[in-house]
């Protein structure tokens, strides 16, 4: 069974990867819905090219509900075969994450369930194995989220996924995507640019840690693939680089991209690690200030996250190579305002 013609919900069609996700789905004839709180915050966003193509209003079914509002839920789902859950909150208090990305998960699988969804596609996050692995990293590995708030609320995201769908006997699957970068991509591509365009620029350790980097395109074709393949059902699949580059590497395609040479300032590890201790004496508990010299870790680290258990249960890994992928996102960052 293909999606061509059929009816999804996607929540999180305002954020970037919801928003490419409805774009390729309506581009081969899907019908999209999206679950919105705020229809207005469906705006035309950039494309590769600079033009807006974004998600429009007239091009999509817009349901106005919420996550923490269940009540919501049900009609968003009515009608549907595949739900992809894009939307979680990345900030604030662990307690507003957990309303958000853990319970609100549970209402949706229960709305899911409700509507006679055949199939929930979760995105979830590398983030749920935490810093402390070592080595090859697995599926088979239990999340280790550490002090990071958000990936404490997306390991508990997948937990309450997993037993809603088993109670409900729902068919789910979940994506484990790394940073994803791509045209439009803030973090992970705008940020990164900028950072790469500073003479000399500025990082902790030689840049030999790995970037567990994804371009958004490999992600999108994941996930559809997820949405229909029988033996993604029950399955937590890695979505990353294999091998991953170097941060080195990754930012110097950034580099090379504004005809920059990347001279950097390689700052000692120490000093990083004493400036994050610091930040964390000062931050409340269970925050992303208490995650400083976890971040530090992860950009020094070298544990490689494997792609073995989708190389063999769907026949599928990443395409779009480090030098194609950011010369994707030419564009869009040269039609990018910089600050």
């Amino acid at each position: 069974m293909t999606l061509t013609e059929q009816q999804v919900l996607i929540t999180g069609a305002s954020g970037f990867l919801g928003g490419e996700l409805a774009r390729r789905l309506m581009a081969e004839g899907v019908r999209v819905r999206a679950l919105v709180r705020n229809p207005a915050a469906l705006t035309p966003s950039p494309s590769p090219s600079g033009e807006g193509l974004g998600v429009r209003a007239a091009s999509v079914d817009i349901i106005q509900g919420d996550l923490t509002q269940p009540d919501t839920l049900r009609a968003a789902a009515e009608g549907c075969a595949v739900v992809f859950h894009c939307a979680a909150t990345l900030g604030g208090h662990i307690d507003v994450q957990r309303r958000v990305n853990v319970e609100g998960t549970r209402s949706l699988v229960h709305a899911a369930a409700d509507a006679g969804v055949r199939r929930f596609v979760h995105v979830s996050t590398l983030s749920v194995y935490g810093v402390n692995y070592r080595g090859t990293i697995t599926e088979d590995m239990p999340p280790a989220p550490g002090s990071d708030p958000y990936a404490i609320s997306k390991a508990e995201a997948e937990a309450a996924l997993r037993a809603t769908a088993q109670l409900r006997g729902i068919d789910y699957t979940i994506i484990r995507p790394g940073m994803i970068y791509g045209a439009g991509a803030e973090l992970w591509t705008g940020f990164l640019y900028r950072l790469a365009r500073l003479r000399p620029m500025p990082w902790v350790g030689d840049g030999s840690g790995l970037a567990h980097c994804i371009h958004v395109d490999d992600v999108l074709e994941m996930m559809t693939l997820l949405a229909e393949h029988p033996r993604a059902v029950g399955e937590a699949f890695n979505c990353s680089s294999d091998p991953a580059p170097t941060w080195r590497s990754f930012l110097a395609a950034y580099g090379k991209l504004a005809h920059e040479t990347n001279d950097a300032v390689e700052l000692l590890p120490a000093l990083g690690y004493a400036v994050a201790g610091v930040v964390m004496l000062l931050s409340p508990p269970v925050s992303r200030g208490r995650m400083a010299s976890d971040f530090l870790r992860f950009t020094l680290g070298r544990a490689q996250f494997s792609m073995a258990k989708a190389r063999a249960l769907l026949g599928w890994q990443p395409q779009v190579g480090l030098a194609e992928g950011v010369a994707r996102c030419a564009d869009w960052l040269r039609a990018t305002p910089l600050p």
